[in-house]
């Protein structure tokens, strides 16, 4: 119920995205565009009873209110589709009677008038939406629908990486395998049917995959199970994937690259794609001086970290109804992460900033945790953020995307540390010390295609130096999670690269004659 002071003050206040005056009410086509328009955007109040240009009240009499109250009734069932219930109710305010009535934020989006159109409110005023970008986003918010809940057609158990599944179950499973004997080191070399024996005996792998709805009842893999577990996404959807381009200058336009990362090595389920993405930040990062001391370690310019949140971030969230890849763009002045799909309906570029987050991507966003490396409460931009404070965002409705932009510094010469640049071109000469136990005949697996990445590189390079260096250790050292230093090792371990010897406490790894 509303005051007569609260009514005063919402005048003082004029109008705004949740708040409507008219004088009169004798249209109920025109009644009922301004409640779709409230019901697609946050809700909101229709004042009956005030001048909205002076903000004057002029009272209704009785009969007003009576006539009022029944055409915004049948505004609500017959001009707003689909139809919509309202809340109406009387305020005296200084001697003079008003109508309030209430529009709920539709939970059915996106609603029409009574012709077809769609209208939202922008700012104080209404528009009509033509964009299907803006539909797509209107919908899953209200979740009417959701790609990654789809299934994909034609796909099937056959087509999920079995090593990059056992990990999986493993992280959401770890207390009952634990219990069944099975640890992080030896997880790759169980038996499928072992691992789900061990989290419930009633369960067939299949069972298991459809309780958690990665894959249907008939047995196709659904969007999420395609992205998080599959050999190949690109199979069934070519352009889910992520396009990396280091240029030379600050356009697009530029006709030269210092470096750009071939199809094939982000061939491969999110993780593949996040870890090839990170391996082609690090190698076209500058590495910078930080301590006085001459032979300190260095560091990246921006840190590793914000990467790791804003890809994951990027992976997880992006519009999966877009047929379109990521985009990593590094320039001389900044770097961009272009992401198909520009925010959900309520959330701004502001919003983001203080933590709010409304998943696009349910189930993924639920599942992902498991398997990159982020927190699954939604805090990413944040912890960004706080790593690294010159990152703006863009939701470019033209493009249909989401854009965040980190901007480089310049930093002197005398700075700049030289290191090993893994990877910058086609002709980068081949370094034996990081390539040890791999060769043009080790053979290919599921998880990792064409050879080691280069975390994988690094993994073996410090391996060769210290066999009980921990993955504590190399994730310190690299500036990368833990989790994925763990991941990468026991993909080494399973292509036979690596083998693990002693005990838990003092042993560690060696590289494989």
């Amino acid at each position: 119920m509303f005051t007569a002071e609260q009514i005063k003050q919402l005048i003082l206040q004029g109008e705004t995205t949740t708040v409507q005056f008219k004088i009169r009410s004798e249209d109920a086509y025109k009644m009922g565009v301004e409640m779709v328009a409230f019901s697609n955007t946050q809700g909101g109040i229709l004042v009956v009873g005030v001048d909205d240009k002076i903000g004057v009240i002029s009272g209704l009499s009785f009969e007003e209110i009576q006539q009022t109250n029944a055409l915004l009734v049948n505004a609500a069932s017959e001009n707003v589709k689909p139809t919509i219930i309202i809340a109406t109710e009387t305020v005296n305010v200084d001697g003079q009677n008003i109508i309030v009535a209430t529009i709920p934020k539709g939970k059915d989006k996106p609603y029409k008038d009574n012709k077809g159109i769609i209208w939202v409110k922008n700012g104080s005023d209404k528009r009509k939406v033509f964009s299907n970008a803006e539909l797509r986003v209107m919908m899953p918010s209200c979740g009417s629908i959701s790609a990654d809940c789809d299934s994909v057609e034609n796909t099937a158990y056959k087509d999920i990486s079995e090593p990059t599944l056992k990990n999986f179950l493993y992280e959401r499973y770890a207390e009952e395998c634990k219990k069944a004997g099975i640890t992080n080191d030896t997880v790759l070399d169980q038996d499928m049917d072992e691992i789900v024996q061990a989290i419930d005996k009633n369960f067939t792998v299949e069972k298991l995959l459809q309780n958690l709805q990665l894959m249907d009842a008939s047995g196709q893999l659904t969007l999420s199970g395609l992205l998080l577990l599959g050999k190949s996404i690109q199979r069934y959807r070519p352009v889910f994937t992520i396009k990396c381009v280091s240029f030379v200058g600050n356009t697009e336009a530029s006709t030269q690259f210092r470096d750009k990362m071939r199809d094939r090595d982000a061939e491969g389920n999110l993780l593949t794609q996040y870890n090839a993405a990170i391996s082609f930040v690090t190698r076209n990062l500058k590495t910078v001086q930080v301590e006085k001391e001459f032979n300190t370690q260095g560091q990246l310019e921006i840190p590793l970290e914000v990467f790791v949140e804003l890809l994951t971030n990027a992976f997880v969230h992006r519009d999966y109804y877009i047929n379109s890849p990521i985009r990593l763009f590094i320039f001389d002045n900044r770097i961009e992460i272009h992401s198909p799909g520009i925010l959900p309906d309520g959330v701004t570029e502001e919003s983001i900033k203080h933590g709010i987050s409304v998943p696009r991507n349910k189930l993924l966003f639920e599942n992902a945790k498991d398997i990159l490396p982020y927190t699954g409460i939604g805090s990413g931009i944040m912890r960004a953020m706080q790593s690294y404070d010159k990152i703006s965002f863009k939701n470019d409705f033209v493009r249909e995307e989401f854009i965040t932009t980190l901007k480089r510094d310049e930093i002197p010469e005398e700075l700049i540390i030289d290191t090993a640049n893994f990877g910058v071109s086609e002709d980068t000469p081949k370094n034996d010390t990081v390539n040890f136990g791999v060769s043009e005949d080790t053979p290919k697996n599921d998880t990792v295609n064409f050879g080691v990445n280069e975390t994988q590189k690094q993994i073996l390079k410090f391996i060769s130096e210290n066999s009980q260096i921990t993955a504590g250790e190399m994730a310190y050292k690299m500036k990368q999670t833990k989790r994925n230093i763990e991941y990468n090792i026991k993909v080494l371990k399973s292509r036979g690269i690596i083998e693990r010897f002693g005990s838990d406490k003092t042993g560690g790894y060696r590289i494989k004659q």
